[in-house]
């Protein structure tokens, strides 16, 4: 199957190459920005968790945690996509056939980019009025355009990735992440 892969691939070196940059820079900024949100839902927690503990006169620091999880679940949903560790259909890899396991896994692929794509494009509307009214939440006063921003960009993200495994599968490239 390696060796598949990497005859396949010889003849698109330059657009392996290409698209293994793109998605590998992609990549280690999602899983950066999904580290610093756990670092920020954690450390929200426990300031919270140590000011009403000792009755200190803090700000409740909850609402960078309930913030921090729109960069973790959106950007790090883009990052599971990119891994290929989002939920996908498990019976694939019982299809002896290679072609239809690729079959399928260009049809998943393609579902989550259409879902990636409208749900983030209905996003994006969202993000323009929060924008536009200036909301921000009661505690901080964080606007509300940051995690709206990022369920935006984390539904791009994961929109680029399925696409363009849509394209190394028709392509017969390999496949980033952890799954061939």
């Amino acid at each position: 199957m390696a060796t598949d892969q990497a005859q396949n691939a010889a003849p698109n070196s330059g657009l392996l190459r290409l698209l293994d940059g793109v998605e590998g820079r992609l990549g280690a900024f999602e899983k950066g920005i999904s580290a610093l949100s756990m670092l920020v839902i954690l450390l929200g927690i426990v300031v919270t968790v140590v000011a009403r503990a000792g009755n200190l006169p803090l700000p409740a620091t909850g609402e960078l945690a309930i913030v921090a999880m729109a960069p973790l679940t959106f950007i790090g949903g883009a990052f599971c996509t990119y891994m290929h560790r989002h939920i996908t259909i498990d019976a694939v890899d019982a299809f002896g056939s290679p072609a239809i396991k690729r079959f399928v896994r260009v049809l998943a692929s393609m579902a989550m980019a259409v879902f990636a794509g409208l749900y983030g494009w209905l996003a994006f509307s969202f993000l323009q009025y929060v924008w536009s009214s200036g909301e921000r939440l009661i505690d901080m006063g964080t606007p509300v355009w940051i995690p709206v921003g990022c369920i935006v960009l984390g539904s791009a993200l994961m929109t680029v990735h399925a696409t363009l495994d849509v394209v190394r599968l028709t392509l017969g490239l390999p496949r980033t992440g952890a799954v061939s």
